[in-house]
């Protein structure tokens, strides 16, 4: 199993070049808060939500961290969800879209998805 050490999970994460671009005392005290979020979240830590919690653990670490270097509520949250929506790329999907089995398949496959539960394990 991938080890929950925060900064192999901002290496899985979307946040994997912003958080190198921040200063050594911001990167500091986002690692710090990660191990605590680690901790208080022991339970969702396991194989299949490492993924998820990359994302979710360093989103809120990052959020809470800029704010206590000075950053406004408001451009934390922009910062966070900028890089968020930068990192994404939406092209493979479109791609797909394009033919004709797509949507059917998408329209079994996200209900099955959900209904067998995601992260456990």
């Amino acid at each position: 199993m991938k080890s929950y050490e925060p900064q192999q999970l901002v290496a899985a994460s979307r946040y994997r070049r912003y958080v190198p671009t921040l200063t050594q005392d911001v990167q500091a005290d986002v690692y710090a808060r990660m191990r605590e979020l680690i901790e208080e979240e022991r339970a969702w830590c396991d194989k299949g939500n490492y993924a998820h919690m990359a994302q979710i653990l360093t989103s809120i670490a990052l959020y809470e961290v800029l704010q206590a270097h000075g950053a406004s509520e408001e451009e934390a949250y922009r910062a966070v969800s900028e890089e968020m929506w930068a990192f994404l790329d939406p092209s493979g999907m479109q791609r797909l879209a394009r033919w004709r089995f797509f949507l059917p398949l998408m329209k079994r496959i996200v209900p099955f998805g959900f209904s067998h539960g995601s992260g456990a394990g």
